[in-house]
């Protein structure tokens, strides 16, 4: 089956022979002018130049966001297929008290961190850009919201899991035409970690000054 990636493949292939079709048309009108008419400058000439160009910078601005800056709404299924996974995550005694997650920071401008679980046997680190550290009564916060997780099921994992685990969002581009535009058909498009920890008191953190 041919990947419907190419459908994008085949438009940046069409915007590129544009874009040297729109340089030798300018540059043989201009030519045709001079020798022709004698002339350095004509509106028709000028008007005809702005419209084959302001074509061509929209083909590419409307190209590169579909290709480099997609941002796909996650409750729609005819692009979007999803799943949830939900594992059990255990603590660790470290140095101090005894956590679930650990969370490293970096004093920036603009701050980052990491956010670090373990499950039995495996340490896994996850950027706070793709995770979030939900306490407390709710199975949700405000960071979540953004993610269409089911909070009835994350009650129901609540009281499975004692309110430790982590609730692993991913959704996949679904292989259609529409995603092959930008090259995402069958291609992942985020992946999420809800951590879900009894109460703040399970958390460590580790500052880092640079």
């Amino acid at each position: 089956m041919i990947s419907w990636n190419l459908l994008g493949v085949l438009l940046w292939v069409v915007v590129i022979l544009y874009f040297v079709f729109v340089v030798q048309n300018i540059r043989k009108r201009r030519i045709t002018m001079i020798i022709k008419k004698h002339r350095q400058f004509s509106w028709p000439n000028f008007l005809i130049d702005i419209i084959e160009v302001a074509a061509l910078l929209v083909g590419i601005v409307w190209l590169f966001g579909k290709t480099m800056l997609d941002n796909p709404d996650l409750d729609d299924t005819t692009k979007i297929k999803s799943h949830i996974t939900y594992e059990p995550i255990v603590m660790n005694p470290g140095e101090g008290n005894s956590s679930y997650v650990t969370i490293d920071s970096k004093k920036k401008r603009i701050s980052t961190q990491t956010f670090t679980y373990y499950r039995p046997g495996k340490k896994i680190k996850v950027s706070s850009d793709f995770a979030t550290v939900a306490y407390g009564k709710s199975p949700l916060d405000l960071n979540a919201a953004k993610i269409p997780y089911d909070k009835k099921q994350l009650q129901t994992m609540d009281r499975k899991y004692q309110r430790a685990y982590v609730a692993i969002y991913t959704a996949n581009y679904k292989k259609v035409w529409q995603n092959g535009i930008g090259m995402h058909a069958g291609h992942n498009a985020t992946r999420y970690y809800l951590i879900r920890i009894p109460d703040s008191s399970f958390i460590r953190e580790k500052e880092k000054i640079k």
